[in-house]
């Protein structure tokens, strides 16, 4: 599957559909590297509307896309 990396969603408001079919929506605060992360794969956090901030690695997303 064809995927950008996660660094082009920082600062960004976003929709991710995860690998379990939930939605969530909110403005990426957080970029990782996947060299900077423990399971050595690309992360990134969203903040969504009630302050909630909720961390994805690249395998938990199924599609994403800019709001």
């Amino acid at each position: 599957k064809e995927v950008k990396s996660l660094k082009e969603y920082f600062n960004k408001k976003v929709r991710i559909l995860d690998i379990d079919n939930k939605e969530f929506k909110g403005y990426v605060t957080t970029y990782t590297p996947a060299i900077d992360s423990e399971e050595e794969l690309e992360e990134i956090s969203i903040l969504d509307k009630r302050d909630n901030l909720i961390g994805f690695n690249e395998e938990e997303i199924k599609l994403i896309e800019v709001m």
